[in-house]
């Protein structure tokens, strides 16, 4: 079943912040928060999503099946005159929806966005280096791997690498 991928609105602040801490406390999660970490009030997540809407060079995707939101995607832009042009990349998908083609529509979605936009000719990421699977999708839409990051993480007792990729629109 494909999701909607759509423009995060302020009233997905509660279910965002619901996803976000589900996500956090998953064993062995590939994402730099822990469990407890992620604590923003539905406030806070709201000036934030309007703040993706107000800019040019930066957007926050949710992917949606019925009206469950099952993953997204923030594209945030640099603030600076020197690095506007340059956006950050951060996605996830909820466990339950992995592998299937998800996470390839919001990335899809994203890069569509930033080829039409003028503000960005760089959308950039870290991803875990032992994440296989959103290597391989990055991969596919074009992102190049321009480095490694060593024991950039610690998470559950470890340390871990990640990699910088991007891709130059």
């Amino acid at each position: 079943m494909p999701a909607t991928i759509r423009e995060a609105l302020p009233a997905d602040s509660q279910q965002l912040i619901t996803y976000i801490q589900r996500l956090c406390a998953e064993p062995d999660a590939n994402i730099a928060l822990s469990p407890g970490e992620f604590n923003l009030t539905v406030e806070a997540e709201q000036e934030i999503l309007a703040d993706y809407a107000a800019a040019d060079n930066s957007i926050y995707l949710v992917a949606e099946i019925g009206d469950e939101i099952v993953g997204q995607l923030q594209c945030k832009g640099g603030t600076r005159q020197a690095t506007r042009h340059a956006a950050t990349l951060g996605m996830s998908v909820d466990r339950d929806w992995r592998h299937r083609g998800i996470g390839d529509q919001l990335l899809a979605r994203a890069v569509q966005w930033a080829r039409e936009t003028l503000a960005v000719s760089r959308l950039e990421l870290y991803v875990f280096a032992r994440n296989e699977t959103a290597i391989h999708l990055y991969t596919k839409h074009g992102f190049v791997i321009e480095g490694r990051r060593r024991r950039s993480i610690y998470r559950s007792g470890q340390y871990l690498d990640d990699l910088i990729m991007a891709l130059l629109l």
